[in-house]
């Protein structure tokens, strides 16, 4: 009755009610009509538990206690490196650590990536074995051998039986002081981390929190530089020799040596190993001004095709030897730190997934990161009720419950962290390295356990700042936009793959005569061996076709490529794109002549072809991709006014390559010639675009019509990869001038 009558109001005022209540009956409606008997209740279940006196009851909570620590050694070598023993022979095994105070945290802006790459570098060579004996030599003693970075340190360790200590001495003692850095493995690391950071464009929660991280600490803050393609590709066998030799030096490191050890003994054999390590000056490290944050800012990272939206609310923590360290650590449990049990994860409910808080632990502030996945459509929702429980706990603080059971998960698993002697050592090297001492590692329990409501109260009032924070999100902006807007919420939308941290361009370095007419003349020949000036110069066009497939999304596609080029400035590309399962081929067209280009594909929201004019920026980077045409490269390499940079040589495919940096009239852009040193021919270009790292490689030289031309082409950058076999090339083909005119849209 209630329901109809409703209903037939607001068909009665049409349809929608202008008035804020809707009058309804008195009662619901069917006070006179007859009801039939109320229901029974139906009778509870019987419990299984009631009257049992055979149960066990649950523990009474043991108040948190000092750990026992094992013996610890002290002393330091001759050259004034510090070493640390502890003496565990339950079981016959020997592990030792060495930590260079050299991470992230000290990597100059122009560098970034360095820390890391010199870390893998160290495994990768030394005076005495190669990267593969060492490897070799490391499996023969059934151990393991690792180098490895992070913020604040470089970190190398070994492990191995207690009886083969001496292979760990030897070797890690060589990496440490007698690393080559070869160029061959240099040139390989370096492709990795750039792959690393180009699958960053594929996985949207690292995304999401790197932009968090440079919007929280913007520009003129290490936290805030995030490395990118053009960074790492601009390190040099220079550079990482250079950061070795400023920060690997004794007094700026330290020795951890675990296990089953002849304390008496082990001194001499680490004067005998590590002996060699020169003494030196310790730089200071890099300091950065206060960073401060008032009201909020919102950065949109858009995404096309993301189903799920990447969220992170992020502010400035604390240091780790902050007096409210321990007391963070309980507050933060309950709001994202405990897991399903935590605040956020019980709030957001089935909405969340990943939702978790976290805060640095670094000798410098760091940040307190809330991190979680929605749907799109629960993006904004999701945000506010993030920010909601933020306010909540800053306001009113973890009830008495929720310090206890925090304590109580935090510290009750501690003791089990140290299981093996391994454990134990890097457990002290970082204590060492924040300069804690062992006290730390004993009573860090008992730290936790003395923390009070009234504590954490405390500290989450005076860290969490409900009215300053950034918020990222990573997603597809047309279900976020529209989102954000009716909130009335401020933002920034920026490409995913746009560079997060702008590139720094530095100054070219004065070039040697020499080295540059060497690199010059072997451009000549290069050029001799590709066809000749004359052959080159008098070539009015190609039409080439390529097949192959290309990378969207992480996904691979077949593709088909057609690119016909009229010497000198008129240029035409058509993309096929053959998606899995879609009924129908994807057409993407570019033309351009002198100074006027277009674009033709399909609109993203109707799926109807439409056509474009290419304006602005588009049109320098088309005359970017006309000059550097790779047929006709080595035309402009030689030029006598071309600026040549002899960079040092390196390996492809295991082949030693001269590498030739050449500066394009376009945007002071530099193209990076690789010239095989035995056959002349060019096997690599790549160059910069605002941050992301560009390269062609050219494999299967054949002859046509006397021209080398490559018929194995692959191509990498901005978080796709394309790779193409071609299939017929034209020389001064008849091309119809009018394929180079702007198409109708249909």
């Amino acid at each position: 009755m209630r329901k109809l009558f409703v209903i037939l109001l607001m068909a009665a005022c049409g349809g929608k009610s202008s008035v804020a209540t809707i009058p309804v009956l008195p009662g619901d409606g069917d006070t006179h009509v007859a009801k039939p008997p109320p229901e029974k209740p139906a009778p509870a279940a019987p419990d299984p538990w009631t009257g049992r006196n055979d149960l066990i009851a649950a523990p009474a909570v043991i108040a948190p206690a000092a750990i026992e620590l094992p013996k610890i050694e002290q002393f330091k070598l001759a050259n004034g490196l510090t070493v640390y023993v502890v003496k565990k022979d339950r079981l016959p095994v020997f592990a030792m650590q060495v930590v260079v105070r050299a991470g992230r945290m000290h990597e100059p802006r122009s560098r970034l990536g360095v820390a890391d790459l010199t870390a893998d570098m160290l495994a990768k060579g030394t005076k005495q074995h190669d990267a593969a004996g060492l490897a070799k030599a490391i499996d023969a003693v059934g151990g393991s051998i690792k180098s490895s970075s992070t913020f604040e340190a470089t970190l190398l360790s070994c492990a191995a039986l207690a009886r083969n200590a001496n292979t760990c001495f030897e070797l890690l003692a060589e990496m440490v002081t007698q690393p080559t850095f070869p160029e061959a493995e240099l040139a390989a690391r370096r492709d990795v981390v750039i792959n690393s950071v180009r699958q960053r464009l594929d996985d949207p929660s690292r995304l999401a929190s790197s932009h968090a991280q440079n919007l929280l600490w913007g520009p003129d803050h290490v936290r805030g530089w995030i490395p990118n393609e053009q960074s790492i590709g601009a390190i040099r066998r220079d550079d990482i020799v250079a950061w070795y030799r400023n920060w690997f030096v004794p007094a700026n490191a330290m020795l951890v040596v675990t296990g089953d050890v002849d304390v008496r003994k082990l001194r001499s054999d680490l004067e005998r190993s590590f002996g060699a390590w020169r003494k030196g000056p310790v730089p200071p490290t890099p300091t950065y001004p206060e960073q401060g944050l008032s009201g909020s800012r919102i950065r949109l990272v858009d995404k096309p095709g993301q189903t799920l939206t990447q969220i992170r609310i992020a502010q400035f923590g604390i240091k780790h030897d902050d007096a409210r360290f321990f007391d963070t650590l309980v507050w933060n449990y309950v709001l994202g730190g405990g897991g399903p049990g935590s605040r956020l994860t019980r709030n957001l409910g089935a909405k969340g997934y990943g939702v978790s808080s976290s805060f640095d632990r670094n000798l410098d502030r760091g940040s307190l990161v809330v991190s979680a996945a929605t749907r799109n459509a629960d993006a904004v929702a999701s945000t506010k009720a993030m920010l909601a429980e933020i306010a909540k706990l800053a306001k009113d603080g973890p009830t008495r419950e929720e310090v206890v059971a925090a304590v109580a998960s935090i510290t009750g698993g501690y003791g089990l962290r140290f299981q093996s002697a391994s454990d134990f050592g890097e457990a002290l090297a970082g204590a060492e390295l924040h300069g804690f001492g062992q006290e730390y590692l004993a009573n860090y329990a008992v730290a936790v356990g003395g923390v009070t409501v009234e504590d954490a109260k405390r500290a989450a009032a005076e860290i969490l700042d409900p009215k300053a924070y950034v918020i990222v999100m990573v997603g597809d902006a047309k279900d976020l936009e529209p989102q954000l807007k009716s909130e009335g919420w401020r933002f920034e939308k920026v490409a995913f793959n746009a560079p997060i941290t702008v590139p720094v361009v530095e100054p070219d370095p004065p070039a040697d005569p020499k080295a540059v007419a060497a690199a010059r003349k072997l451009l000549e020949d290069a050029l001799v061996v590709k066809g000749g000036k004359a052959k080159l110069s008098s070539l009015q066009g190609i039409k080439l076709i390529a097949a192959g497939a290309t990378t969207i999304q992480g996904q691979s596609v077949p593709l088909e490529v057609v690119r016909t080029f009229a010497f000198p400035d008129k240029m035409r590309i058509d993309a096929t794109i053959k998606p899995p399962g879609s009924p129908r081929d994807v057409v993407v067209s570019i033309g351009v002549a002198g100074d006027t280009g277009w674009q033709r594909g399909p609109d993203p929201k109707t799926g109807e072809y439409a056509v474009a004019e290419i304006k602005g920026d588009g049109l320098a980077t088309i005359d970017f991709e006309r000059w550097r045409e790779p047929e006709l490269i080595l035309l402009k390499a030689v030029e006598p006014t071309s600026k040549l940079a002899p960079l040092a040589d390196e390996t492809v495919d295991g082949k030693p390559n001269a590498v030739i940096r050449l500066r394009s009239p376009v945007a002071e852009v530099d193209v990076t010639l690789y010239i095989d040193r035995k056959t002349k021919l060019v096997t690599r270009m790549a160059y910069s675009d605002g941050g992301n790292a560009e390269s062609d490689e050219f494999s299967d030289y054949r002859d046509v019509g006397g021209l080398k031309i490559a018929h194995k082409r692959r191509s990498a950058g901005a978080g796709r990869s394309t790779t193409l076999d071609v299939k017929s090339v034209e020389l001064d083909p008849k091309i119809d001038p009018t394929v180079f005119n702007k198409p109708a849209a249909k």
